[in-house]
């Protein structure tokens, strides 16, 4: 059974966000990307000593997320799969915490490598056949 395009590119981005942290108290992207984005802002706004800066991050985030789910260019598309994907050993600590790998980690993980190829593979093949 195939699934087309948009389910796949959906199937991608909502694994992205669904992935957990393996930090010690890992919780999903999308809560990470919120948290980081308030706390960007809350201290930009109220005149804070420090700013997290990781919360910078939020923003070009989404514009990929959405970037990659309105887009049938393939080249377009395997540029934000890899950007994402650096995206998200960075925020779900995988580059200092490897050896605390769990299932929320894999299973999200694995089917965002695998949709979002697939969903490569597909405009890859579809862009050939209208050429």
């Amino acid at each position: 059974m195939f699934i087309n395009l948009r389910v796949a590119k959906f199937i991608a981005a909502l694994s992205f966000l669904v992935t957990y942290g393996v930090q010690e108290n890992g919780v999903p992207n999308f809560i990470l990307l919120i948290i980081y984005f308030y706390q960007f802002l809350y201290d930009l706004f109220n005149n804070t000593s420090s700013i997290l800066w990781q919360g910078l991050i939020a923003i070009p985030t989404s514009g990929l997320l959405v970037l990659f789910l309105r887009s049938r260019n393939y080249k377009v598309l395997l540029s934000c799969f890899v950007i994402l994907l650096f995206i998200m050993f960075y925020i779900t600590g995988l580059v200092y915490n490897y050896k605390r790998i769990n299932d929320a980690f894999t299973i999200p993980a694995i089917l965002f490598l695998t949709s979002s190829i697939y969903a490569i593979i597909l405009v890859k093949k579809s862009s050939h056949l209208i050429s």
